[in-house]
């Protein structure tokens, strides 16, 4: 299998942005009607990404065999989102610049192979090309990205359902998913032979991610139901710290008959296509950055001495208990926490418990509570007085966790604990994404 060299086709991308300079478009410019045509044909950039765009296509169709057909329904479809984008305003400079230079971005991967790429392993050179440092496209949800990358499109149904079948088609699927004791929802036809329905689910706000069925139309004109896609479950699902959804796609060149499902939250991507009434392979995509911490906000009472080495270690301390499976104890005395050791102090006081340091600066209000339970407690002596250090991650009101974290510093005064000083450390992604893609065998799953 062919795998992408990421830097070439990075540098392949970003090279061509940078050389748009006065390249003409590939299109007769005294022809042009839609607005987008005429926004490239007026501005030098736009005119340099739609050459480019079209220099790539040439030579991947050139190399295409026979997945040349599928390669020309992709561009075709793609020029129909570039012009008509889905649940968006038919125009803006802004959009289709971005919608350019992500079919660019999605055209460089194919420059850089010897033959075709299966779908799975393009998509995923493809997000680490959208996502490398220098990229001009503009981030958000996975499946915007790969739209606007021409990878996938909405599929057009070519049927409008009457109230009565939307009606069955959602009591259907409340009959298979529970929820509501009265189903509300929706139904919408999927291509020619599928449809997708989904239910309103009270309470929890990760529900919607399993609230959905699929079904495939019956030579007889009935629906039957897909089974439920493996995945969908409660670890991808109700995962506080990621925002989860799902989607129907067309896959890239596929017959609009044949739609995707496609999974995601933010740092995952799965997609499974529908054959007949069963899931085929299952395409998962991983997406995993190096991370930083950087002090999003504090609050310190202490000399400008210790309140400055207090937010020097507050980022040292942070990217160990963000790291992967933090050992918060280790082997010994401050293993893990530089600086820090393990108090040999009594630490049974409500005040420390409640730890009121989000209260006690007013620069920190507004962020989450704090998620108190299982947070470490050290002590550090290199300060003037001995502080007690809290490492804390923090919650919503749900009590799910973020990857903020709290870094407090207490001192004993009249007896109780006193906060003297309070950071907040955010996680910030640093460099290109690590992408990786693996296809899983269909298994017999049954409706």
């Amino acid at each position: 299998m062919n795998r992408l060299p990421l830097l070439s086709a990075t540098a392949l991308f970003l090279s061509g942005i940078a050389q748009a300079a006065t390249a003409n478009p590939s299109f007769d410019c005294a022809a042009a009607v839609k607005p987008a045509e005429k926004a490239i044909c007026a501005d030098p950039k736009l005119a340099a990404l739609d050459a480019d765009i079209a220099a790539l296509y040439k030579n991947a169709l050139g190399k295409a065999g026979p997945a040349a057909d599928g390669l020309k329904v992709e561009q075709r479809r793609w020029l129909q989102g570039r012009d008509t984008p889905p649940g968006q305003p038919p125009f803006s400079k802004e959009r289709l610049a971005d919608w350019l230079a992500a079919r660019r971005a999605a055209l460089s991967v194919l420059a850089t192979q010897k033959a075709p790429l299966p779908i799975c392993e393009r998509v995923a050179a493809t997000l680490r090309v959208l996502r490398a440092p220098g990229s001009q496209v503009q981030g958000g949800p996975w499946p915007d990205q790969l739209l606007k990358a021409g990878l996938t499109s909405r599929p057009t149904p070519e049927q409008s359902f009457t109230e009565d079948l939307e009606i069955q088609l959602i009591q259907k699927t409340k009959d298979m998913r529970g929820g509501d004791t009265i189903p509300t929802g929706s139904a919408k036809p999927i291509g020619k032979d599928y449809a997708f329905a989904q239910i309103n689910i009270t309470g929890g706000i990760w529900a919607s991610c399993s609230n959905f069925v699929v079904f495939r139309r019956t030579p007889r004109g009935a629906f039957q139901a897909l089974p439920q896609p493996k995945g969908t479950d409660d670890d991808f699902c109700h995962d506080g710290r990621h925002e989860a959804g799902f989607d129907m796609i067309t896959l890239a060149g596929e017959a609009i008959s044949r739609p995707a499902l496609v999974m995601w939250n933010d740092d995952s991507l799965s997609i499974r296509q529908a054959q007949g009434v069963q899931w085929g392979d299952v395409c998962d995509i991983d997406i995993t950055y190096d991370h930083d911490y950087s002090v999003a906000d504090f609050g310190c009472d202490a000399d400008a001495v210790t309140c400055e080495a207090l937010k020097r270690r507050a980022l040292d301390w942070s990217r160990i208990f963000g790291g992967p499976e933090p050992d918060t104890q280790g082997p010994g005395p401050g293993y893990r926490f530089p600086g820090l050791e393990m108090p040999a102090i009594d630490l049974d006081d409500d005040t420390m418990m409640d730890n009121p340091v989000l209260n006690a600066f007013p620069a920190l209000k507004g962020w989450a509570s704090v998620q108190v339970e299982g947070g470490p407690h050290h002590l550090w002596r290199e300060t003037k007085e001995p502080l007690v250090i809290g490492i804390n991650g923090l919650a919503t009101s749900h009590d799910q966790p973020l990857d903020d974290f709290l870094i407090s510093a207490w001192h004993q005064k009249d007896g109780k604990w006193k906060p003297v000083a309070g950071f907040i450390t955010s996680p910030h992604a640093i460099g290109a994404p690590t992408v990786k893609a693996t296809v899983t065998p269909a298994e017999a799953e049954k409706p």
